[in-house]
């Protein structure tokens, strides 16, 4: 049995709590009155993981080995140390910088150089998390179906029906605007983070039953992606249906069944797929009037379109940066005085990437997306459904900032890697194997021909 260390049992910690991270931050906030708990919990935590990583490679006298990936994003954070000092920000602005542009990053990081003393095997891991997220979700579903949401106040949240409101907690449900539809946000903060941590339990417990073909796991994706629909996200469903397209688009395997099938139940699945979209066809237009409010929603849809514009005109003005801590989620914090509709127009963009190219200007924006090109260059090569997952959240970050959700984004960047690694470690594995055995075949062959 393997012993295990400090940088184990955080980890494991930290697997286990974040689907809890609301309900947590909120104990610890309004019961123990420990101000500042929803910011620094996971913050320290992540610095215990990285002074114990470090404790680890300084008892072995070892140092990391870096690699192109390192560098850029070493590169991406001097960069953003640079414009920081240059333009005299004050210690918060930096502080929430580092928080929301690349803490993720940084945990990558940890987990890229965590293999020789991470005491625990990645299905492991994996499958705390999917006992843990699943407990969640059977708590949502309880007050849910069983107790309904007014109960939440009994877990400290707010019992306030409309939106989320700065300086405020966490409200228990929202309004869908002009509908009377509660957009259901679970035990989170907002919808969006409740969809952001479906689209990571999703396409995990796809990865860990991708070669069993059992009944279950087919309507288990079904009923998550019917909590998705809950959210009445646009961007959540068209970014899992985006994940979902690119695993059959890419399999190749798949493609071939499916192929088979189609050609021998021809007149079956054309009928099928006729029905389907007379059905869709008929719904859209029997449910056109509500349909409008929930999906195109004119007021939602303007405000994206409005923000977007007035951010380019922003870039045209000062299109060096406009340094951190200047675009949302940051600047909630930064400047709590300007939470009016006027100034959001002016400091929310609904776009982390238009965000990031604000913040930073062109080589910030650009050491970013060649930092995520390169992840989803190594997640194709070894796993189609992580492939898909991270592509899907990639998706859903040209329309909201869902990476602001943090302590999901901690959780997402360290599996991205901790599978990475896994698929390196079988592949070098397998090429050792098979370099022994024709080692040792080939002494066998001289041992012969010299006798």
């Amino acid at each position: 049995m393997k012993k295990t260390n400090l940088f184990t049992l955080i980890t494991k910690f930290l697997i286990i709590i974040l689907p809890f991270y609301v309900i947590i931050s909120l104990f610890l906030g309004q019961v123990l009155k420990i101000s500042f708990a929803w910011f620094f919990l996971k913050e320290l935590l992540l610095v215990l993981l990285f002074f114990s990583l470090a404790f680890e490679y300084f008892k072995d006298k070892k140092l990391p080995k870096l690699d192109c990936l390192d560098y850029l994003i070493f590169a991406y954070i001097l960069y953003w140390i640079f414009i920081t000092f240059f333009n005299w920000l004050w210690l918060k602005s930096i502080i929430f910088g580092w928080r929301y542009d690349f803490m993720f990053l940084i945990v990558m990081l940890i987990f890229k150089h965590s293999s020789p003393y991470l005491k625990i095997r990645t299905d492991k891991l994996l499958n705390l998390f999917l006992l843990s997220g699943w407990i969640s979700l059977f708590l949502w579903l309880t007050f849910k179906f069983v107790f309904w949401e007014k109960y939440l106040t009994i877990f400290w949240f707010v019992d306030y029906v409309w939106n989320w409101v700065y300086s405020w907690w966490v409200p228990n449900y929202h309004w869908l605007e002009w509908t009377g539809i509660r957009r259901f946000q679970w035990i989170f903060d907002w919808p969006n983070p409740m969809w952001y941590f479906l689209i990571i339990y999703s396409f995990l417990f796809l990865h860990s039953r991708e070669n069993k073909k059992e009944y279950y796991v087919f309507l288990t994706m079904i009923f998550l992606f019917r909590l998705i629909i809950l959210t009445y996200s646009r961007s959540a469903i068209l970014g899992f249906l985006i994940g979902i397209f690119s695993l059959f688009i890419f399999n190749k395997s798949l493609i071939k069944k499916l192929k088979k099938i189609f050609f021998k139940y021809k007149k079956i699945c054309v009928s099928s797929i006729l029905l389907i979209l007379i059905f869709i066809w008929w719904y859209i237009y029997v449910f056109r009037w509500p349909l409008e409010n929930i999906v195109l929603r004119a007021g939602s849809t303007s405000g994206h379109f409005e923000r977007m514009q007035a951010w380019l005109k922003r870039f045209t003005k000062k299109p060096l940066w406009a340094w951190l801590a200047e675009a949302w989620p940051a600047f909630r914090a930064i400047y709590p005085e300007k939470q009016t509709k006027k100034d959001e127009i002016y400091y929310i963009p609904e776009s982390w990437y238009i965000q990031i190219l604000i913040e930073g200007w062109i080589i910030y924006f650009l050491l970013f997306i060649s930092i995520l090109f390169i992840i989803l260059k190594k997640l194709f090569t070894k796993s189609l459904v992580l492939f898909s997952m991270f592509l899907a959240v990639l998706v859903m970050n040209f329309f909201l900032h869902i990476f602001e959700a943090s302590y999901l984004s901690v959780l997402l960047f360290i599996f991205i890697w901790l599978f990475i690694k896994k698929m390196v470690k079988y592949i070098l594995i397998t090429y050792n194997y098979l370099k022994n055995v024709l080692k040792t075949q080939n002494k066998s062959y001289m041992f012969f021909r010299n006798f």
